[in-house]
């Protein structure tokens, strides 16, 4: 399901709130990478819309604005990075002309180890409170073993005529700080770098490659694949755009690839973003309605309620172009050509057996509209439904429905989705009457995230709307919601 909205973990923060007129809006990402000597590095990209922080006059009669940035990264040893400092705006003439979004990157030199990041921003002209970002970082890169670094998403790059902070292996890169791609964009540059591959390969070439797969159905687009030879190194890097004018919307990862002669992948690595793209279409309504389904298992589905009813179930699963096409095909009602979008469906996610693709996928449909429907609303359209059926059922649900404080709630755990790692959803319930569970916050990539849930949970005694407060949940009676999601069982 596509969706642009709040990102987290090692994709994007989108900070929004209400600050005077306009929300302050920020994006935030950061990358590992290794220096073959010297260690692990975190690089760290933070942009900031201009045209949502408020500026200050300067004696030269330009306007400026400053955000000011916290960074502290700790483990279980304690504080091993801090720092603080202002970031200014471009100086402008007129703050009504200011379409644009400033960057700031950071590199953070790391060993090898598991810590927490910890990002605060705000407004220096604006007396609201900080927005903070919380996230464990990982860093895990040996001397002696090959490693593809993660994967900078590029906006533009130029051959560097000085080394600057935005420097590497002889490029100037400008990070996209995204992983959003509207139909406006038709390329996706991205750079990585390959390790010790010298130590491993020998003088012997190695096949890199690297290519685009649908995170939906799994399957690497054919089209959306290239591969080189290359000669083995301390540090290797890739530099490289592929053309995404014809690539329809939808969720996807880039992935990268390092083989050997045997062609087996000795390291990968992957990252994921989102298209939009509305100017091409998967199944034009002409071929749907030509397409010969008598013998198919959709020729047994001949009364439209019961069609369109597996239609919605889909859309947990669905594109964006998929839930648009099916959405006008529902108010037409037009049955050969729902015959035709349903079996085009299974058929793109299983060629061999779409029958067998549908069955598998109904069951599960059947448990989340037993265990999550309510009276007016079938399983697969509630935002519990909508989770289990796209990713899956979770490996630990923690539920919690009678603190005095809180609302019922649950936390679920997922231990991988996809590339991503330890992954949590926390559902909560604030009517008090229904079985349809909310989803309040999640640190999953394109899931709603909303730093302050604990105080939103619990609400149910304290109906404030200042999210000024310094009331956190542990102050509250009975309170363990930190401490699940913390640590889920």
């Amino acid at each position: 399901m596509l969706r642009k909205s709040i990102y987290l973990a090692t994709s994007i923060l989108l900070i929004s709130t209400v600050l005077q007129a306009q929300p302050l809006k920020a994006l935030f990402t950061y990358k590992s990478f290794y220096v073959p000597g010297s260690g692990p590095y975190l690089e760290t990209y933070l942009s900031v819309d201009a045209r949502t922080i408020r500026y200050s006059p300067l004696p030269s009669g330009k306007f400026q604005g400053a955000i000011e940035v916290s960074i502290v990264v700790s483990d279980a040893t304690g504080k091993k990075f801090s720092d603080k400092y202002n970031l200014l705006s471009p100086e402008v003439t007129d703050t009504a002309a200011r379409s644009f979004n400033f960057l700031d990157q950071q590199r953070i030199p790391l060993a090898n180890g598991t810590y927490q990041f910890e990002m605060t921003i705000r407004d220096k002209s604006l007396p609201e409170k900080p927005y903070n970002l919380n996230q464990a970082v990982k860093m895990e890169f040996y001397p002696n073993l090959i490693a593809v670094s993660d994967i900078e998403l590029v906006e533009s790059y130029t051959q560097s005529v000085q080394e600057s902070a935005i420097t590497k292996n002889g490029f100037d890169l400008v990070p996209y700080v995204d992983n959003y791609y509207p139909e406006k964009i038709k390329s996706l540059g991205f750079y990585a770098e390959v390790y010790n591959t010298d130590k491993i390969f020998s003088t012997s070439p190695y096949l890199l490659s690297y290519y685009i797969k649908s995170t939906e159905s799994g399957k690497t687009l054919e089209n959306m694949r290239a591969f080189k030879k290359e000669q083995p190194g301390p540090v290797n890097a890739v530099l490289a755009e592929m053309p995404i004018e014809a690539l329809p919307s939808g969720n996807y990862s880039l992935v990268i690839e390092v083989r050997n002669q045997q062609n087996e992948i000795v390291a990968s690595r992957e990252t994921f973003f989102q298209r939009a793209n509305a100017l091409m279409t998967e199944a034009s309504e002409k071929d749907l309605m030509q397409r010969d389904l008598s013998n198919s298992f959709v020729s047994f589905m001949s009364d439209k309620d019961t069609l369109s009813d597996y239609i919605r179930s889909l859309r947990p699963i669905s594109t964006s172009l998929e839930t648009t096409f099916m959405s006008n095909q529902l108010k037409l009602a037009d049955l050969k050509l729902m015959q035709g979008f349903f079996y085009d469906f299974w058929a793109k996610r299983n060629a061999e057996n779409p029958e067998k693709a549908w069955m598998d996928y109904h069951l599960e449909v059947l448990k989340v509209n037993n265990s999550f429907g309510t009276k007016v609303k079938k399983g697969y359209d509630t935002d519990r439904g909508r989770v289990y059926l796209q990713y899956g059922p979770p490996n630990t649900i923690s539920p919690s429905y009678n603190e005095p404080s809180a609302y019922p709630y649950e936390i679920w755990h997922y231990y991988k989705i996809g590339a991503q790692s330890n992954r949590k959803f926390v559902f909560y319930n604030p009517d008090l009457v229904t079985n349809d569970f909310i989803l309040l916050h999640s640190d999953a990539q394109g899931e709603p995230y909303e730093n302050q849930w604990e105080l939103l949970l619990y609400k149910r005694d304290t109906q404030t709307h200042d999210y000024d407060v310094e009331k956190k949940q542990g102050d509250y009676f009975g309170n363990k919601a930190d401490e699940i999601y913390a640590n889920p069982r």
